[in-house]
């Protein structure tokens, strides 16, 4: 290869430029372009949220070539149709990814978000917590990873939120605030799971008056005698998975403690494995296929 192109990074949130110095010509036609991923030749560049570009190669002195991470493709100019350009790309080394962009956490990508709409990806297991900001729509694919909040709530959803793909959200460390799950907007969780080892709650539901809480295949629990799994003061529904605690007779699995506040039963399971209450409504409603009932003691067994 006659020159090396370097990579400059302009922009932490758009772009990375990789780039050979000359004069613009007109395109005449593609040049012969080679993806190495991990060492080996590939037919296509690979997927960016899992990837990064490292560097870049070509044979022309006189060639311009641009790889631009925002659209993932590869721009020319001053183009022979003679040129061969090599990329180069390695596994992410961030646990996090919005746009193809690496985060070390996940309340950095979410301050990247702000109140836009993006899909965060986990690459690997991410520790510390995550608060979104109102207006925002976010959904973060686990791909089978872990988030733990290690003594921080894990994740603050203020937003639309959807979580889905195999992996785990927890908290394994004791803290002022341990929760897994805090929910001020409207969140989903598809086919996940949601732990707790500490003394806080898995998931909260908040009363802000406007929290909606969807739990579909997903699996919900917590370990501990001494503490709830769910507290609910909002809007829920569960329509498939379990939702399991071991709460003796004051620690019920999910506590419904707010006049406004409703949990719909459509599917799944809600069990306590212990002494205590599948589901305490101290306020609220319960709606439980065509019953809705208003306190715990004249609704049919869940579990």
């Amino acid at each position: 290869m006659k020159k090396l192109c370097y990579i400059i990074a302009a922009s932490a949130l758009a772009l990375v430029t990789m780039f050979t110095g000359c004069d613009k010509g007109e395109k005449v036609k593609e040049p012969k372009v080679h993806y190495i991923v991990d060492g080996e030749e590939t037919s296509n560049a690979p997927d960016k949220n899992y990837y990064k570009a490292v560097s870049i190669e070509s044979n022309s002195e006189e060639a311009s070539v641009v790889w631009d991470v925002a659209s993932w493709s590869l721009e020319t100019s001053n183009i022979s149709g003679k040129e061969v350009i090599n990329i180069y790309f390695e596994k992410q080394d961030k646990p996090v990814t919005v746009d193809g962009i690496g985060f070390n956490s996940l309340q950095d990508a979410f301050d990247y978000i702000g109140t836009g709409n993006k899909r965060v990806y986990l690459t690997k297991d991410v520790e510390g917590a995550g608060v979104s900001a109102v207006g925002s729509e976010i959904n973060i694919e686990l791909n089978g990873f872990t988030i733990d909040g290690k003594g921080q709530d894990t994740i603050i959803n203020n937003g639309t939120m959807y979580i889905f793909g195999s992996g785990v959200i927890t908290n394994t460390v004791n803290g002022e605030y341990s929760k897994s799950i805090v929910n001020y907007g409207n969140l989903t969780l598809q086919g996940v799971e949601v732990t707790n080892t500490t003394d806080s709650v898995t998931v909260w539901n908040s009363e802000n008056g406007s929290s909606m809480l969807t739990i579909k295949d997903s699996n919900i629990s917590h370990i501990k005698s001494s503490v709830m799994t769910i507290v609910n003061s909002g809007s829920m529904e569960i329509v498939s998975g379990t939702v399991t605690g071991t709460g003796d007779s004051f620690h019920p699995t999910l506590y419904n403690n707010r006049g406004t506040s409703v949990v719909t039963l459509t599917g799944g399971n809600i069990a306590n494995t212990a002494d205590g209450y599948a589901i305490y409504n101290e306020s609220g409603s319960v709606v439980y296929g065509a019953g809705t009932y208003g306190d715990s003691y004249n609704m049919p067994a869940v579990e």
